[in-house]
């Protein structure tokens, strides 16, 4: 038996059993947004999850503020989907959709939320000495790194 999409109404019920100090926000017949705390491993973030029906889930941190480490840019953030015009609010890289690993079927709550708190522990970490620990999707794990990799292969020389 094929398992079943869950309905918005089915997703906010999961939300609110799992993290009820999450609240919705604009709720139209086919998409909703919820907003509320995520523990680092040392910080305190608000994140914004957004969902519609028949779409991949979304989280951004609104705060703090995403930052790069010192001496880098946003493009060097690892596992970030990079908003070229408003670095801030880019959404994390919690999956690899390609590969499957998010669907209709899947609570938002028993995925998107437990992943974005791991992303975040691995975020601190990664501010500590620069090592991402987290997961990995196949590839660069961040768009300096996929421009600095094409830029070796294109003019034959390594950047740092």
């Amino acid at each position: 038996m094929k398992p079943r999409r869950l309905s918005l109404e089915a997703q906010i019920r999961r939300m609110r059993a799992k993290w009820p100090e999450f609240r919705p926000g604009v709720i139209g017949s086919t998409s909703i947004s919820w907003m509320g705390p995520l523990r680092g491993f040392q910080m305190d973030y608000t994140v914004l999850v957004r969902w519609s029906v028949g779409q991949t889930p979304k989280a951004i941190v609104v705060s703090p503020q995403l930052r790069p480490r010192v001496g880098t840019a946003f493009i060097d953030i690892p596992h970030l989907i990079l908003d070229v015009e408003n670095p801030e609010d880019s959404p994390l890289c919690l999956f690899d959709p390609e590969a499957g690993e998010w669907n209709d079927t899947l609570s938002v709550a028993d995925t998107i939320l437990p992943w974005a708190s791991e992303w975040l522990h691995n975020y601190e970490l990664w501010h500590l000495d620069g090592v991402w620990r987290g997961p990995n999707a196949p590839g660069p794990i961040s768009i300096g790194d996929a421009l600095r990799l094409r830029k070796e292969c294109l003019h034959g020389e390594k950047t740092d």
